[in-house]
């Protein structure tokens, strides 16, 4: 089998080793945001595994949920429109992560290597995974068709896999346990299925495909008539032709539609799989794990290459099928077929345009459904969870309330979400939060409409809670994401433990306040290996824990940016560095109008009016997903976050 073989630069960036999974995931939730899955193509931090490539082929992991190129059916910008990070098709996905990988395999003077155009020689459904084969696009086939150009390496290829010697084996889950009106599929091996299939204009050609159904589970309930085991088998099938949603259609055809098929499948069936059973959405599972092509003019030694099965396939097995999938490992063997990556494999990133993140932005304010989570409440207060990008109250800065374009311009201030959360009751902030930043924020209940005096009451208990929140027993304590690695002219501050930083900062007209001290503790960093031609800025990241004794203009933002500390807070752009802030934008998934910095715990001693206040704001998902790509410093991190009563 042909496949990459080992490198000995096996701890290079380049090469990555996908091992075995060593945890079940019974939670979707969990895992979709909080889990980062090792057969899972390394889709989460925007990277392309290459499974194998040649000087005229490229053989790419494709994931599920993705495309392989935008088209009339694909909705290019429906992600866009409902906020969410845009799509990026396989295309061009592989395009850049070949680029990656050539660029750091040069040497510094043949850094200005051209992007290498690439085409498809196959498609795979957007729920699909599995192997994708692709060529590079030479001179001669640019801004060419391939039915117009034939002589063209994309249509050797094309060719060849369309060729009765070209197998492509494909995993498929499906529902039903392998029997069909008394007719046990799973005892008839390999078998034929042809039956024509329209195409997307509703013209009929032939189609088959070749099935072996190698084991399948029946259903089975519990005493109180509850599902416990759901029927399903595991599928092998090899198509002939390449017709639209053959192996969908062919399986439906013999009442064995594939688990998540929403085209052509079961809807009860998948919506009991996606609630209870983890499937996830937009998937189908349906899996190319293994093409062969013979020797051509463009691969002379011939292709054959495995592809993993997919985390989420494997689980749903290990999980809900476990004596499915055991009695299918020899056959599963036997074909070819890995379940686990053995080998080293090509890593390359990709990248999303700038333009698409603004658009992205934009629309995720836009959609933005104007509630307020609330964290704690009282009956004279209440602590909710400001995100970022929304302001905590309307001022010169976000517009006047008489300009008609202004709610289209900026979010829903937290003022009025809050109010809208606790019933209509009018609230007063007690402290502000920058615009950028996020965390705990507390308000005072303005009104008691049980009270004859209710409006000298509301002062009361706002300005006690302003004294409490300025007194020296409350705490706020921020935690930062800062641009740097724990050392600054000498001084190395992640061993300094707490430390109070006293240094004046200007005001909002630049005049210079004395009083202003800020306790910092510098608890962990990273960073990340320089590659060749790489700028030396973004490459450092620093977590930071704050407490300011004072409440200055930008002090943590100012005090952490000066020249005795020297560690701007990313995405600060009114004291950090801009090039900085673009590349982590451009790399690491940083927010548009993002301060990395949160008020995670919020302390106040009590007053007449309420009690201790002791809250928690947890990192909100846009940090969650920053800090996704370091998992090691935030294994520094917890320890240190644990003793302070912060729990990441």
């Amino acid at each position: 089998r042909s496949l990459l073989q080992s490198h000995s630069s096996y701890c290079s960036p380049r090469y990555i080793r996908l091992a075995p999974t060593t945890q079940l995931y019974i939670n979707t939730k969990e895992m979709s945001e909080d889990v980062t899955t090792t057969n899972s193509a390394t889709t989460d931090n925007r990277t392309v595994t290459i499974l194998q490539r040649g000087p005229k082929h490229i053989v790419a992991w494709k994931p599920p949920a993705v495309v392989c190129h935008h088209s009339g059916w694909t909705g290019s910008r429906a992600k866009l429109k409902r906020g969410e990070e845009p799509e990026i098709p396989m295309l061009q996905r592989v395009r850049d992560a070949l680029h990656d990988i050539d660029t750091r395999s040069v040497g510094e003077q043949e850094q200005q290597l051209p992007v290498r155009k690439v085409n498809l020689i196959h498609r795979l459904d957007r729920g699909a995974s599995g192997c994708l084969l692709l060529t590079y696009a030479d001179d001669a086939d640019d801004d060419k068709s391939v039915d117009s150009n034939k002589s063209s390496t994309t249509a050797t290829l094309i060719d060849a896999l369309q060729s009765p010697e070209s197998i492509k084996t494909y995993v498929a889950l499906v529902r039903g346990e392998g029997i069909l009106r008394g007719e046990d599929f799973k005892e008839k091996g390999w078998f034929e299925v042809s039956r024509p299939i329209k195409d997307e204009s509703g013209v009929e050609k032939d189609a088959t495909t070749l099935f072996h159904f190698i084991a399948g589970q029946p259903e089975s309930t519990d005493d109180n008539g509850v599902i416990n085991r759901a029927r399903m088998s595991i599928v092998l099938a090899r198509p002939m032709q390449g017709r639209w949603h053959q192996i969908r259609r062919h399986l439906n055809g013999i009442s064995h539609p594939i688990l998540g098929d929403t085209t052509h499948g079961h809807s009860k069936t998948n919506r009991a799989w996606k609630e209870t059973r983890n499937l996830p959405g937009e998937r189908i599972c349906l899996h190319l794990a293994r093409m062969q092509i013979p020797p051509n003019d463009e691969i002379p030694e011939g292709l054959d290459v495995s592809c993993p099965l997919m985390d989420d396939m494997l689980e749903m097995l290990r999980v809900y099928a476990p004596d499915v999938l055991e009695t299918a490992l020899p056959k599963l063997k036997e074909e070819g077929i890995l379940l686990d990556a053995d080998r080293e494999y090509e890593v390359g990133k990709y990248t999303i345009p700038e333009e698409l993140l603004e658009v992205q932005l934009k629309n995720q304010m836009l959609n933005d459904d104007g509630k307020a989570e609330i964290l704690l409440q009282g009956a004279n207060f209440v602590v909710a969870d400001k995100p970022p990008t929304v302001v905590p109250h309307h001022s010169s800065w976000t517009y006047t309330r008489s300009d008609p374009r202004r709610r289209w311009k900026e979010p829903t201030p937290m003022l009025q979400r809050v109010r809208d959360e606790t019933g209509g009751k009018r609230v007063n902030l007690i402290h502000r939060l920058d615009r950028g930043a996020s965390g705990a924020l507390l308000f005072a209940f303005a009104q008691d409409n049980n009270s004859e005096n209710s409006e000298k009451a509301s002062c009361s208990i706002t300005k006690a809670l302003i004294e409490a929140m300025q007194s020296k027993d409350a705490t706020k304590t921020y935690l930062a994401l800062c641009d740097g690695d724990g050392m600054w002219n000498g001084a190395d501050y992640l061993k300094k433990g707490w430390f109070t930083f006293d240094n004046p900062v200007p005001d909002e007209n630049g005049k210079y306040i004395e009083d202003c001290r800020t306790d910092f503790q510098f608890i962990a960093s990273k960073t990340m290996p320089l590659r060749e031609g790489d700028a030396d800025e973004g490459r450092k990241i620093t977590i930071v824990l704050a407490r300011p004794h004072t409440g200055r203009y930008h002090q943590i933002r100012q005090h952490l940016s000066s020249g005795t500390l020297g560690h701007a807070i990313l995405g600060d752009s009114s004291h950090g560095r801009s090039r900085t802030n673009r590349l982590w934008k451009k790399k690491y998934n940083l927010m548009k109008e993002r301060v990395c910095l949160h008020l995670i715990r919020l302390q106040v001693p009590a007053t007449d009016y309420t009690d201790d206040i002791d809250v928690s704001s947890p990192l909100p998902p846009d940090l969650k997903k920053m800090l996704r790509n370091f998992p090691d410093l935030m294994e520094q991190a917890r320890p240190i976050l644990a003793k302070e009563g912060i729990i990441v």
